[in-house]
């Protein structure tokens, strides 16, 4: 996907026709007189679908995010991987059908 805009610490990028969109945010906050630093990564899909009640079609998005939220230092990136890589072992599709279900 082309890259639509970029400061600092956030990118923004789109298919052409609008139908998917990538966004990349880093923020550094402070807590309890420590710094955390936080990445956000938000997929999203934007489509044509029906309104079930009125049968009108009109646009709606269906966006995905992992946020990356840890401390300025005590994590390598190591670490950090481990922990994505388990999380995405986690989410099976039947995961994703729970979730989609409302399960918790």
């Amino acid at each position: 996907m082309p890259k639509l805009s970029q400061n600092d610490m956030t990118s923004s990028y789109a298919k052409d026709d609008n139908t998917f969109g990538l966004s990349i945010r880093h923020t550094t906050q402070r807590k309890d007189k420590k710094q955390r630093i936080k990445h956000l990564v938000v997929f999203s899909k934007r489509a044509v679908v029906p309104d079930p009640l009125t049968a009108v079609n009109d646009f709606e998005t269906l966006s995905v995010s992992v946020q990356i939220d840890r401390p300025e230092a005590g994590f390598s990136a190591a670490d950090v991987q481990a922990m994505v890589t388990g999380f995405q072992t986690w989410l099976t599709s039947t995961i994703v059908g729970k979730l989609y279900g409302r399960e918790s």
